[in-house]
């Protein structure tokens, strides 16, 4: 977790120097400039093994994975603003604040370990980012209540073994509290099916789930411009 720090500062110390570049077309600005992130918007939607309706704002290739492993695995935080607007604008149906005061978005979180490693819960941070730009609280609800195994290089039944009953959700303060799912990558929807699972068996009604990219390649729906 030191480590992991030292990692983020001299990241931070190294764009104060430099300045950022955008990370597809290498001009000088925010580390992904809008006229690069708006091409990459993809919104489209994938099926949980459960039967969640999960809708993605992008496809994880390219820039996308590019930015999502670098703000992930090697600290470059800033990437949250840009991979936060992704989000936001896969919230469903649009307009996540239709839904009214008692609505809030509920990240997938990350493991202790992942945490400890990486020093934030980077889905929690991406929450923040889509909460603000939508007008909804991002609320830390769900929690691993028991460990679990690395998801790479498991099959599809295996993850949901994995993580089947691991997750478990604080009760909603209020009746029919509303929660938005939210996650940064989709691959095969057993962590979000648990983390649904979690909501509703403590007392939330799941209106919707989304993250910033799904990994398979599926016909997108018509194109919209959702970035805020």
């Amino acid at each position: 977790m030191k480590h992991r720090g030292v990692v983020q500062l001299a990241n931070s110390l190294w764009d104060l120097a430099v300045g950022r570049r955008c990370l597809t077309c290498d001009r000088v600005g925010p580390p992904w400039c809008d006229r690069c992130l708006r091409s990459v918007v993809d919104i489209h939607t994938r099926q949980t093994p459960g039967g969640a309706r999960v809708v993605a704002a992008a496809r994880y290739s390219g820039s996308v994975r590019t930015a999502v492993v670098a703000y992930k695995e090697h600290g470059h935080l800033a990437l949250a603003v840009p991979l936060g607007r992704l989000l936001a604008g896969a919230l469903a149906p649009g307009r996540p604040s239709a839904f009214g005061a008692r609505t809030a978005i509920v990240p997938i979180p990350s493991t202790r370990a992942a945490t400890r490693m990486r020093g934030n819960d980077h889905a929690c941070r991406l929450a923040r980012q889509a909460g603000a730009l939508s007008g909804v609280s991002a609320v830390k609800a769900l929690r691993w209540a028991s460990p679990i195994s690395d998801q790479a290089g498991l099959s599809a039944s295996e993850r949901r073994l994995n993580v089947a009953g691991a997750m478990v959700a604080k009760p909603p303060r209020a009746t029919s509290s509303v929660a938005l799912v939210v996650d940064d990558i989709m691959t095969t929807g057993a962590t979000l099916d648990e983390g649904t699972r979690a909501l509703t068996s403590a007392g939330w009604v799941v209106a919707s789930v989304s993250v910033v990219a799904g990994v398979d390649d599926r016909r997108a729906l018509a194109p919209r411009d959702p970035l805020r």
